[in-house]
């Protein structure tokens, strides 16, 4: 990692105007995540955690205070601006997949490519599709997928323009343990190639799996520091294990 911040928060508020109420989605948040860090965000829901996953994602702006994404002041950027981070340093996982329902995994996975202006957008997202082992169903519309296989194709969306983020938004929340585990690994892999992880997640025993947590709590954080060791390495080999046994079962199946 290095000694500048990838993401540098300061002073950060969100604030919703719902009628003659205001809501204060974020008040106060100060956070820095370097390069190459796997981070877990952590919270009951309305603690603030997509709210902030928005802003970091650059896909809203904070009503005050200061948000630095490499370097830049990101909350006085254009929106042609904050598109352009979007498209080609920042790729996103959600939990509901989010793939055109008509479009093949193939074409799914292009979109990126499409907006960035490439050329050889097929072969590139075959690339992004052999990463996460799912060349063969290249050709396939998302409902002839099972969930694990859509979601596999999400992040070869993800990170088919090889972006410095991945912002994850439960990713595991809508696949069974065995489904999510392979997930994980996937995205462990990303980690271990450099990219940095931002996941958020109600499970903890997916959030143990990160090198850093970050509980949220009315907006604010309450607790933010590493991982115990020990409770990360149990948690990783719980996911090894699971993952190994939904590849045999897979085998099996075939």
């Amino acid at each position: 990692m290095t000694n500048n911040p990838l993401i540098k928060l300061r002073s950060l508020h969100k604030v919703y105007h719902m009628g003659s109420t205001d809501v204060h989605a974020l008040a106060g948040v100060d956070m820095d995540v370097f390069p190459g860090e796997f981070v877990s965000i952590t919270g009951a829901s309305g603690s603030g955690k997509s709210t902030m996953m928005g802003i970091l994602g650059c896909l809203d702006r904070p009503t005050r205070g200061e948000y630095f994404f490499d370097g830049q002041l990101a909350s006085d950027l254009s929106e042609q601006q904050l598109a352009r981070i979007r498209n080609r340093s920042i790729g996103f996982v959600f939990q509901t997949f989010n793939l055109l329902p008509r479009t093949s995994a193939a074409e799914n996975v292009a979109v990126p490519l499409f907006y960035a202006r490439k050329i050889r957008t097929h072969h590139t997202a075959m690339e992004s599709l052999k990463m996460v082992g799912l060349a063969d169903r290249a050709h396939h519309v998302p409902a002839e997928l099972s969930g694990g296989e859509r979601q596999r194709v999400a992040i070869a969306r993800a990170i088919v323009n090889s972006p410095k983020l991945i912002l994850a938004d439960e990713p595991t929340g809508n696949l069974d343990t065995h489904t999510g585990a392979q997930i994980m690994m996937i995205f462990h892999q990303l980690h271990a190639n450099g990219v940095t992880v931002i996941l958020v997640t109600h499970e903890q025993d997916i959030a143990q799996q990160a090198q850093r947590i970050i509980q949220m709590r009315d907006g604010k954080i309450l607790q933010d520091g590493p991982v115990d060791p020990e409770k990360r390495i149990q948690a990783l080999d719980a996911t090894k294990t699971l993952a190994a046994e939904k590849r045999k079962q897979n085998n099996n199946a075939s």
